[in-house]
C-alpha cells in the first residue's frame, strides 16, 4: 500500500479501548492490533475542522447517549429504505477482539442479531408492521436476521471477522420466498428462511423515536445490554437485487453507482457531521459526541483498496 505522510492530525483516544497505547489512533499499531498504519499518524476526529485522508469511519462501540453512529432518515420513503423487494447489503469492516467487548457466538433466530455488536439496525421497537431487519458482528461470525410482525428468521455465520484485517460482509433476500444468505469474503457463510413480502418501513407508522431510522455501527434504541461496534466501516452498497449467488471475488476499488443501487456510501467524506449518498437521495448524519477520552465516531483514512 502507497504511504501518505501528512502532518499529525488531533489524536484520540475514545472508549472500548484502542489498543495502542491509548492514543487513538497513533501507535504503530494503529488502534487494532496490525502493523498499518492507514497512511498516516493519526485520524482525524468529525467536525474538527481538519480534513482527513477519505477512507472510513471508526466506531468505537459506545452505545449509549444515541452518539457514535450514523442516522439515515427512511420517513418520507427514500431509496435506501428497501425491504419491498429483494435486496443485497454489502459493506467492508475491521476490528479486533481486544478492541471491544464481544459477544461469543451468535444467537440464532429472527432478533439474534440484536444480541451482537450491532452494524446494521433497521429496527422497530416491538414487532414491526411491515418489517425489520439487522446485522451485527460476534467473536463467533455474522449475525444477519430479519422479521415481519410476529414472525422472522435469522441466521449465523462462523467466519471470524474479528481479526484485524479487512473483511467483506454480504447479506441478500428474496422477497417472494424469504430466503436470506451470508457471504463473508465471497464466501456463502450461511442460509435462513424468513418470512416473505414487504418488510420497508412503513411510512407515517408511530412508535419509538429512532424507528424511522436507518442506524449505522448502533443499536439504534440504546436498550439495556445492547451491544454497538467496535471499528472501521467503508463502502457500504443497498441494492434492489440479489447481487450474489454463489461464491465470489470482492471488489478491488470502490463501488460505482449502477441500476440496482438504492444508497451507496464511500465514507469519503473525511471531516463534518455529514455522510454523503453517492446518488445523493438517502443522505445520512453522523451523530458526534463526546466521551471522558475523547469525541466519536471518527474520519479514518483506513480503506481495504490499495492505494
Amino acid at each position: 500500500m502507497r504511504k501518505v505522510v501528512l502532518p499529525l492530525l488531533l489524536a484520540v483516544a475514545c472508549g472500548g479501548g484502542d489498543g495502542d497505547g491509548g492514543d487513538g489512533d497513533g501507535g504503530n499499531n494503529d488502534g487494532d492490533g496490525s502493523t498499518e498504519q492507514d497512511a498516516r499518524p493519526n485520524d482525524g476526529n468529525v467536525g474538527d475542522g481538519t480534513p482527513s485522508v477519505p477512507g472510513s469511519l471508526r466506531f468505537f462501540g459506545t452505545g449509549t447517549g444515541g452518539i457514535d453512529r450514523v442516522e439515515i432518515a427512511i420517513d418520507p420513503q427514500v431509496p435506501v429504505d428497501v425491504g419491498v423487494g429483494d435486496f443485497t447489503i454489502d459493506f467492508w469492516i475491521r476490528a479486533n477482539t481486544f478492541m471491544f467487548t464481544w459477544v461469543d457466538t451468535c444467537t440464532p433466530g429472527a432478533g439474534g442479531w440484536r444480541s451482537g455488536n450491532v452494524v446494521v439496525d433497521r429496527d422497530r421497537m416491538g414487532n414491526g408492521d411491515h418489517g425489520d431487519y439487522g446485522i451485527a458482528i460476534t467473536r463467533g461470525g455474522v449475525a444477519f436476521g430479519v422479521s415481519k410482525g410476529a414472525a422472522g428468521a435469522g441466521l449465523c455465520g462462523t467466519a471470524n471477522v474479528v481479526d484485524g484485517t479487512w473483511h467483506h460482509v454480504a447479506v441478500t433476500r428474496v422477497a417472494s420466498t424469504g430466503a436470506l444468505a451470508l457471504y463473508v469474503d465471497g464466501n456463502p457463510d450461511g442460509t435462513a428462511t424468513g418470512p416473505t413480502g414487504d418488510i420497508s418501513y412503513r411510512d407515517g407508522a408511530t412508535g419509538a423515536a429512532k424507528d424511522p431510522f436507518l442506524v449505522l455501527g448502533a443499536e439504534k434504541h440504546d436498550t439495556a445490554s445492547s451491544r454497538s461496534f467496535s471499528g472501521w466501516m467503508d463502502e457500504l452498497r443497498i441494492s434492489t437485487t440479489v447481487r450474489y449467488t454463489a461464491a465470489f471475488t470482492t471488489e478491488t476499488a470502490p463501488y460505482a453507482v449502477d441500476a440496482d443501487t438504492a444508497a451507496l456510501y464511500h465514507f469519503d467524506e473525511g471531516d463534518g457531521n455529514n455522510l454523503g449518498d453517492a446518488r445523493a437521495m438517502s443522505p445520512g448524519m453522523i451523530k458526534v459526541g463526546d466521551t471522558p477520552t475523547g469525541p466519536v465516531p471518527v474520519w479514518a483514512s483506513a480503506t481495504p483498496f490499495l492505494l
